[in-house]
């Protein structure tokens, strides 16, 4: 059956309580509301990309039903010390009477100064205590809330005192960090794992879109690179929130298809023989030298539980 003509096929997963290109707002308006009428109904922004006004304006306008579509939003660390007010600014901007999953974007806790400055983990409001209050929103205009960009050690510290366990942590995922320790790590506690730059991307060497291995699962699929990538990371039990503007790929994306056991073993290992690859490492804005020492927003990799003291990777 040719790709073009496969049926879309998408996944529900049920949760535990039931800035890239700058474009036109018209274009992203757009290209949302074509995702959505395309069957996509996971829709993924924070406070800190700028678009939750159009994010709001497409689900509003695209036809489909506010109940069928999840709306996730993520709020920045200077907010840690008052999630309350960080929903506030959200659902403001998006328009909408509620949010179906809102989520602490980093564990980094940051100054409410301009510029924020980020906090040592230890220092108030810690993670900790953000999610203690992000724990009361839970209700009528806050249907479930998350973490992003958590690990085995920072969902630990958090599980100790949560009455409210995270209905998703969202993290980077794809052949290259492929989280293989984590994604069970969450799953066994209940916290369902979403996905960010499930196709790579920013120099990733070799990405999914491009190695060989892809290719080759791909034409036996009769799909793109992308679309093994996608469903690799959805037949592991994760929720994927690919981007793209253009129609083609939209439609294409969400198409998946049912990988062997022995193509799903072949890409868990392909970052074995490639090497590792971490997007985080090299995002701009995200990059903080502290004492002469490269950092995440102020926190090493083991602080963040990314690696341990030799430099081994733990997620």
């Amino acid at each position: 059956m040719a790709a073009e003509q496969r049926p879309a096929c998408t996944k529900t997963f049920t949760l535990n309580n039931g800035p890239g290109v700058s474009l036109d707002d018209e274009t992203v308006v757009k290209s949302i509301v074509h995702g959505l009428k395309s069957g996509y109904r996971l829709i993924d922004t924070a406070q800190l990309y700028g678009n939750e006004p159009l994010v709001g304006e497409a689900v509003r306008t695209c036809g489909v039903a506010r109940s069928d579509i999840t709306v996730v939003t993520k709020f920045p660390g200077w907010y840690h010390g008052d999630p309350s007010a960080a929903l506030d600014v959200s659902l403001k901007a998006l328009g909408l009477d509620y949010i179906d999953v809102f989520m602490m974007h980093w564990p980094i806790s940051e100054t409410p100064t301009s510029p924020p400055q980020p906090l040592r983990p230890d220092q108030s409001p810690t993670f900790v205590e953000a999610w203690k209050k992000m724990e009361t929103l839970v209700g009528p205009r806050c249907k479930s809330i998350g973490v992003s960009n958590f690990t085995q050690k920072t969902l630990e510290t958090l599980l100790e005192t949560a009455t409210i366990v995270p209905a998703v942590n969202q993290v980077e995922l794809h052949a290259f960090n492929p989280n293989l320790k984590l994604v069970p790590y969450c799953q066994s506690k209940g916290i369902h794992v979403m996905s960010w730059r499930t196709l790579g991307g920013l120099g990733t060497p070799d990405g999914p879109l491009g190695n060989g291995l892809f290719v080759d699962i791909g034409k036996a699929h009769d799909c793109s690179p992308a679309v093994v990538s996608l469903s690799w990371a959805v037949q592991r039990g994760v929720s994927v929130i690919p981007k793209s503007i253009h129609y083609g790929r939209i439609e294409d994306n969400i198409k998946l298809v049912t990988l062997a056991d022995d193509e799903m073993i072949r890409i868990n290992a392909v970052h074995e023989k490639i090497g590792k690859f971490r997007i985080a490492d090299y995002i701009p804005a995200l990059q903080l030298e502290v004492d002469g020492k490269p950092t995440i927003r102020g926190w090493s990799k083991v602080e963040l539980g990314w690696e341990d003291a030799q430099g081994n990777w733990l997620t």
